[in-house]
């Protein structure tokens, strides 16, 4: 690019000054024969000046051409080492969040003050000493680690993660048909007929089997769609894949546009990963409120304002998502993974679901 341009700007510069040259001295069919003899007339000496000020000009657009390039390039060089370096502090940043979670838990929670944190196992008390001190001493042990993710420094630059537990949200690929209709009730569907419509037409995406419920839909009814596909018969791999089920429009899934609109969009409260069971420690109180009962619900978030944890509940699927940032610089990087959790004590280690190496934030 900048040797095209450098070339376009010096023969465009040339051919501006022959023309000018030929204007001057040209006052026929062939070019005058210049002879000087003795001084300089006025004349002479005002075409030598304008030769002498396209030249200045001709060098002062190539020295500007040449300066405005390297300047280009040396900030493109810059953002690119300023990237690569918050490529890598990002990636520090996950494996600050791997090594806090491969530690022994008790239980996973969410504080109101301290966000995500990991509950301490508790000692086990000396046999030999009495009650009185073993109550003593577990009162006096600290529940759980405030761990600091924000703004770690690392050499030239700052590393900020977040955990967040994807068992604190309902499985779309395990749950259940009264979960599903009470999910859709809360975003906005108010027929129970679209409700069932909605669920029963999930089920059947999932499901191995060619065989529609009640309200639900298969092949037979997806190839009459424009254009024509088939019912998946599998597992959803993410969530956008539920627009192509039967009733789920983008305002369904992901809420309508205003603030007060219709829906409040299911998509916040799903995940596409499978695990044993949700943690009541670390889900939100409208998922609370969907899948257990008031009563339930109201004694989990006592439980979790007054001490920070409800039950010795442990998640098993965590996102992580961490950034890199140099200091003095706009430049950063930010990485998302997700990752189970898997085996116990020595054999525990961390599975890769997965993984965006760039993050957009748009």
């Amino acid at each position: 690019m900048t040797m095209k341009r450098l070339k376009g700007i010096s023969i465009y510069s040339v051919i501006f000054s022959v023309a000018t040259l030929r204007s001057l001295f040209h006052k026929g069919p062939s070019w005058p024969k210049i002879v000087f003899r003795g001084t300089l007339n006025s004349n002479q000496n005002g075409i030598a000046l304008m030769i002498v000020l396209w030249v200045l000009v001709l060098l002062i657009a190539l020295a500007t051409e040449f300066a405005f390039s390297m300047k280009m390039e040396v900030n493109t060089t810059r953002n690119y080492k300023e990237d690569t370096e918050g490529y890598y502090l990002a990636k520090a940043g996950i494996n600050l969040a791997l090594a806090e979670l491969l530690k022994g838990a008790r239980f996973h929670s969410i504080h109101e003050e301290y966000g995500w944190i990991i509950g301490k196992k508790l000692s086990v008390p000396d046999v030999s000493s009495n009650s009185s001190d073993s109550t003593e001493s577990e009162g006096e042990v600290l529940e759980f680690d405030i761990v600091n993710r924000t703004d770690i420094e690392l050499e030239h630059g700052t590393i900020t993660y977040t955990i967040r537990d994807e068992n604190a949200k309902i499985s779309i690929n395990s749950t259940s048909k009264p979960t599903l209709n009470k999910l859709l009730a809360y975003s906005g569907v108010k027929e129970k007929l679209d409700q069932d419509t909605i669920s029963d037409s999930i089920l059947d995406w999932i499901d191995t089997d060619k065989n529609h419920r009640l309200n639900g839909a298969e092949d037979d009814y997806y190839r009459t769609q424009r254009p024509p596909y088939y019912a998946k018969n599998g597992k959803i791999e993410t969530l956008n894949e539920l627009l192509k089920i039967r009733g789920i429009t983008e305002e369904i899934l992901y809420g309508s546009p205003e603030e007060d609109g219709e829906y409040k969009g299911i998509a916040q409260f799903l995940t596409v990963y499978k695990y044993p069971s949700i943690n009541p420690n670390t889900a939100s109180e409208e998922v609370l409120n969907i899948i257990y009962s008031p009563e339930q619900t109201k004694l989990i978030l006592d439980n979790r304002t007054s001490k920070g944890y409800h039950s010795n509940s442990l998640s098993t699927l965590f996102r992580i998502t961490a950034t890199g940032k140099i200091q003095g610089s706009r430049t950063e990087h930010t990485l998302e993974a997700v990752f189970e959790k898997t085996g116990t004590g020595d054999n525990t280690s961390m599975v890769t679901h997965y993984w965006n190496d760039n993050v957009l934030d748009l």
